[in-house]
């Protein structure tokens, strides 16, 4: 095995990725090693004791052992081209770091969470809540001008248009926001080192003003003939991502629990989306109660309780706080509201 200096810094997050993409062990037998050891970011220390330790610490069968003393041999060569792309703008982030995206551990169940996300452009953008245009059907103009307007809004305000990288809509919404020199959000349906950004997108990125996100192998690539197999995850993803949906027209989407859903005006089904959007300040205080702390577990027999009134934009921002980092446009908005109402 290749001795590896204990100080290199991105030692843990190479491993991830090879474990799951280089070692020729199949993705689901990766993904249960990686997480014996994601608590303590252990995979690294035991990668530098040697093959034994590696061995017993998890538990490797001697087939696995075997097909990984061959795989390692190629450590030296990865590792550079890991380098090369870190070099190039690609960072990678693991789901055990700070600042892996909150929204995907309340909305994905721990099974379906992607290990890795691939990420090239401005990252402090994914602090911001993400609002993404669920439209599974094309909006006539008058409905998308609306949404466009709308995403613009919000993302005035502090929050992140998310788009995804495919025909239709999204096309014209990148184009739009481009143009406009808006800032947004971008889930790339492919590997994201193989993807090569038109000339727009890549002036926006060495200016950065723009995200872009995958959770793909970095180089996995579309058919060029016929459609691209991922982008149904990739829109699952997306959804998963976003911290809200606007739904400008039917069909609606199908919200993941506790995630908020505003309707466009004169669309109904309250029951997918039951809020309407009535404006940024409406939207960033929904988007407040629904990101406070999920209880560890649901007691079994709760008491009643009497009628409360609803909590104040003062004791949002204090259970925020309990759970982590607030968005600073977040924080502003909650205080600018209590302002206005005293």
């Amino acid at each position: 095995m290749p001795a590896i200096p204990s100080s290199h810094p991105h030692l843990e997050t190479d491993l991830w990725r090879w474990w799951l993409f280089e070692s020729g062990l199949s993705r689901r037998r990766a993904r249960e090693i990686i997480m014996q050891g994601a608590q303590s970011n252990a995979l690294s220390l035991f990668w530098q004791a040697g093959p034994e330790i590696l061995a017993q610490q998890l538990a490797l069968s001697p087939t696995e052992i075997a097909l990984l003393r061959e795989a390692q041999a190629g450590w030296p060569q990865i590792e550079a081209q890991f380098e090369a792309e870190r070099n190039q703008g690609m960072k990678t982030l693991r789901l055990n770091e700070p600042g892996f995206p909150d929204s995907l551990l309340r909305f994905l169940p721990p099974d379906q969470r992607p290990l890795l996300l691939f990420l090239r452009g401005e990252t402090t953008l994914l602090d911001l809540p993400l609002a993404l245009p669920a439209t599974a059907a094309p909006l006539d103009a008058s409905t998308e001008a609306w949404t466009l307007e709308t995403l613009a809004e919000l993302t005035a305000e502090g929050a992140l248009a998310l788009f995804i990288a495919r025909a239709g809509f999204d096309a014209r919404g990148v184009k739009a926001f481009l143009e406009a020199g808006i800032p947004f959000a971008l889930v790339i349906p492919q590997g994201i080192a193989a993807y090569e950004p038109p000339a727009g997108l890549q002036k926006a990125l060495d200016e950065e003003r723009v995200l872009l996100i995958s959770p793909f192998q970095p180089h996995w690539q579309p058919p060029a003939r016929g459609e691209n197999p991922m982008l149904p995850h990739a829109s699952d993803f997306a959804k998963s991502l976003a911290h809200a949906l606007l739904a400008p027209g039917a069909p609606l989407p199908h919200p993941a629990a506790g995630q908020p859903c505003f309707r466009g005006p004169g669309v109904a089904d309250e029951e997918r989306c039951p809020d309407v959007y009535d404006g940024a300040e409406a939207f960033f205080l929904r988007l407040a109660e629904a990101s406070a702390p999920l209880p560890s577990k649901a007691p079994a027999a709760p008491a009643p309780q009497p009628d409360l009134p609803p909590p104040s934009p003062e004791e949002i921002l204090s259970t925020l706080a309990q759970g982590g980092q607030i968005p600073p446009a977040l924080a502003k908005r909650l205080k600018n509201h209590s302002r206005t109402n005293h």
